[in-house]
């Protein structure tokens, strides 16, 4: 309930204009009260907000004529009832304060009075250009909080949804994305973040180069967890904390000009098959080279997932496959 919401429903039960249910449920708050301690609140808070929202109401509490009909019991009820309102200030207020102290720490660690904050609304990817030269691509409902001119020796950005950052290399001002309670720290590379409000898991995704994901503390402080290369993927788990590194969920060919001279296959024994996937995607492949000697494909490859071509493969020879973290085994008795 926000504050405005509760003390309209204070005023209309002062001036008998309340339902029956809303008096039912103003009574029901009042007893809960009844013997309790009031809530702690800090002194200051306590009174800015009597001192802002008590005119308000003291005005409707004296002029009501039911307040003389019964003076002890309303009084005792009224009393309570500005406890409560100043309860739902303060804690709308430190709600509010609380969710402003990423943007005050980032301006405030950046050097800069004021933040940008920018939304993409527009239903599609949103083209961000940052002062370094770094770019984002922001997902539609995103959001992201960056200085206009990065100062010190950080560049810092939050993020909240999906977004693929292309950062320009400075190697004397590291790049920190902060998203979800995950910190992913670069110095120059592209990648993907998805780290959506109230999901219970955030991800980066590496194109190019290196990146390092940490676990954020309330202290802002971090520590470093896994160093992710290509093709590699880390799944921040909020609940407990926890990082775990897995191969990506669609590896992408790392050299482009690899897809015309790669991935077609005439009579060409399966380990060389295994190396080129290797080399083209950047990942660990191993197999029992002695039990697929005999193995060899002839297929076109070429314009397939990953997955496919994987399937493919041990479909002709008769193999099987295991993803184990950034891991690929290869699994088979071998070919005549």
């Amino acid at each position: 309930m926000t504050p405005q919401t509760l003390r309209d429903l204070l005023t209309r039960y002062q001036n008998g204009e309340a339902t029956d249910d809303e008096r039912k449920q103003v009574e029901a708050w009042y007893d809960t009260l009844d013997g309790d301690e009031e809530p702690a609140l800090a002194a200051s808070d306590k009174r800015a907000f009597i001192d802002q929202y008590w005119q308000q109401l003291a005005p409707q509490i004296a002029q009501t004529p039911t307040i003389r009909r019964m003076p002890m019991a309303f009084y005792r009820l009224t009393a309570a009832a500005v406890v409560l309102l100043c309860v739902g200030l303060g804690w709308y207020f430190l709600m509010n304060r609380s969710s402003q102290s990423d943007s005050d720490k980032l301006a405030a660690q950046s050097g800069q009075s004021q933040l940008i904050d920018k939304t993409n609304e527009s239903g599609k990817p949103l083209q961000v250009a940052l002062s370094d030269g770094s770019t984002i691509t922001l997902q539609s409902g995103g959001r992201v909080q960056y200085p206009a001119r990065f100062a010190g020796n950080r560049r810092e950005v939050h993020l909240v949804g999906e977004a693929f950052f292309e950062v320009a290399k400075n190697p004397e001002s590291p790049f920190l994305v902060y998203a979800n309670g995950m910190v992913t720290k670069v110095l120059g590379t592209s990648f993907t973040i998805v780290a959506h409000a109230g999901k219970p898991t955030a991800e980066v995704v590496v194109r190019t180069g290196r990146v390092a994901v940490y676990r954020q503390t309330d202290n802002q402080t971090t520590t470093s967890d896994v160093i992710l290369k290509p093709n590699e993927k880390a799944t921040f788990f909020r609940a407990d904390s926890r990082i775990v590194k897995s191969l990506a969920d669609h590896p992408v060919v790392l050299r482009p000009e690899a897809i015309k001279t790669h991935f077609v296959f005439d009579d060409t024994p399966i380990a060389r098959v295994f190396r080129e996937l290797d080399d083209v995607y950047g990942v660990t492949i191993s197999f029992d080279e002695q039990a697929l000697v005999n193995c060899t494909l002839t297929a076109n490859l070429a314009h397939q997932s990953l997955q496919a071509q994987l399937d493919m493969i041990c479909l002709s020879i008769g193999a099987t496959y295991q993803t184990n973290g950034t891991h690929i085994r290869i699994s088979g008795r071998g070919c005549l």
